[in-house]
């Protein structure tokens, strides 16, 4: 006799193993290291701790991103890296700096970086954020505006297509590493423009260890995000701004 095939039973064989790789074991999902080596899209079941989690994330990303500063100093010198971000900032008033680190920047950063991170597959999300991307910091009419723009078009057009949305559905949900690692790596990498640098092998090579302290608080505001919701990252991030705006301020 021959064996036919379930689709049903496929499906829902499917489904389960999708559960048993999203779902952490413990029963609450981690804000700890844990996420950072095999991101899932758990979020808090019953967020009543939110401010004392995101006060965690705040301790956590700022002591991790000074230490990557004192380690990686050094070579960030070396290979010619010369900060020039407070330079920049001197042209503006106190009220239009606090304006633009503490409350423009982390929207359009959240928005470009962030939005899109939930367990559901968003083109329209993902869309959303490469146009804001090209129109705030790319050229407008430039041949890279025109490129992002193309591209989330593209990607847009993703929700018309049920079965290719369906495939990026099933890989987005048991693979959160792919789109967390991805947009935490750009968001660090951009924050090159923050340096004014003679490009070099060693330039190029080093580049990621120059921005450590940046990736490592882009894996923070992503849990927050995560685990709390976009607003959460937003607030995060915009706390954290506001905290070494008023340090640089102080010690300035």
């Amino acid at each position: 006799m021959q064996v036919g095939f379930s689709p049903g039973l496929s499906s829902t064989s499917t489904q389960i193993q999708r559960k048993l790789l999203t779902v952490p074991h413990s029963g609450r999902p981690s804000i700890g290291p844990g996420f950072i080596a095999a991101p899932d899209w758990a979020a808090m079941p019953r967020p009543r701790r939110l401010v004392r989690g995101l006060a965690q994330l705040l301790g956590i990303g700022f002591l991790g991103s000074l230490l990557a500063w004192q380690i990686f100093g050094a070579l960030s010198e070396a290979a010619g890296y010369e900060s020039i971000l407070e330079s920049e900032l001197e042209r503006w008033s106190l009220a239009q700096q606090f304006i633009l680190v503490v409350l423009l920047a982390p929207v359009l950063e959240e928005t470009i970086y962030r939005l899109p991170l939930q367990k559901h597959f968003r083109p329209g999300l993902i869309a959303l954020s490469l146009a804001t991307g090209a129109l705030f910091f790319t050229g407008a009419g430039s041949a890279l505006f025109w490129v992002i723009l193309m591209l989330a078009v593209a990607v847009g057009s993703i929700g018309a297509r049920p079965r290719t949305r369906q495939k990026i559905q099933d890989k987005w949900t048991t693979n959160a590493r792919i789109p967390v690692w991805s947009a935490t790596l750009v968001f660090g990498l951009i924050h090159i423009v923050n340096f004014d640098v003679e490009w070099s092998i060693y330039a190029v090579l080093v580049a990621p260890l120059v921005v450590s302290p940046q990736i490592w608080l882009g894996l923070m505001f992503t849990i927050a995000r995560v685990r709390y919701g976009w607003w959460a990252g937003l607030v995060l991030h915009a706390t954290h701004n506001g905290l070494i705006w008023s340090i640089s301020g102080l010690a300035g």
